[in-house]
């Protein structure tokens, strides 16, 4: 089982590229998201202004991913509940994960956590202007999740930017794949495809 790290910044159009990866790969490839990790929202950290900050790598269990990874490696399955980002509008729902030629990971902070760095073996990374990302935010957040722009606008400025300056865009330069998503996202996925087709699962 290979496995490929998908990673970009808030709105940089990581859904639209899974959903390309899905419709090429089929059951080749098995999908775990980041998201579904988050730790209890008791045990996050708050900033100054006492709101929670989801936007750090200390927010994710991934002690909880890494072994499931590994589990994966192993030919086993793995259940999960899907995160509900804190809001009533969302439920959870339960997933069964199995193992597959392809192990994509995807979310902010894949590549953040050194076992992660061991066991990855691509590293597809999806970017898009700051502003369209923002623009992207927005709307998502307003329309899945109920939170009001002025919300958004306050996450994205106290939490988002700084994580994606400290955490995120370094890796645009490591990453073996740059998708760049803005105006069109197609050649960059092909280009992932044809990279993961090149390499041999084992």
């Amino acid at each position: 089982m290979k496995i490929l790290a998908l990673i970009g910044g808030s709105g940089s159009g990581k859904s639209t590229i899974l959903d390309g990866l899905r419709g090429h790969f089929q059951n080749r490839a098995s999908v775990l998201s980041l998201d579904d990790y988050y730790r209890p929202k008791s045990e996050l950290p708050m900033d100054e202004n006492g709101e929670t900050n989801f936007d750090l790598p200390s927010v994710i269990d991934d002690v909880a991913l890494v072994r499931d990874i590994d589990r994966l490696k192993l030919g086993e399955s793995i259940s999960l509940e899907t995160y509900t980002y804190n809001r009533d509008v969302m439920q959870s729902e339960k997933i069964v994960i199995e193992q597959a030629e392809w192990l994509v990971v995807e979310g902010l902070f894949v590549m953040a956590y050194p076992a992660m760095k061991e066991r990855v073996d691509l590293v597809g990374f999806i970017d898009a202007p700051v502003e369209v990302r923002l623009n992207r935010r927005i709307q998502r957040d307003g329309t899945e999740r109920g939170y009001s722009e002025e919300e958004v606008r306050y996450q994205w400025n106290n939490h988002v930017r700084p994580a994606d300056i400290e955490f995120i865009e370094p890796w645009r330069n490591r990453a073996d794949v740059v998708i760049e998503n803005h105006p069109h996202w197609e050649q960059g996925l092909q280009n992932l495809i044809a990279k993961m087709e090149n390499l041999n699962p084992t």
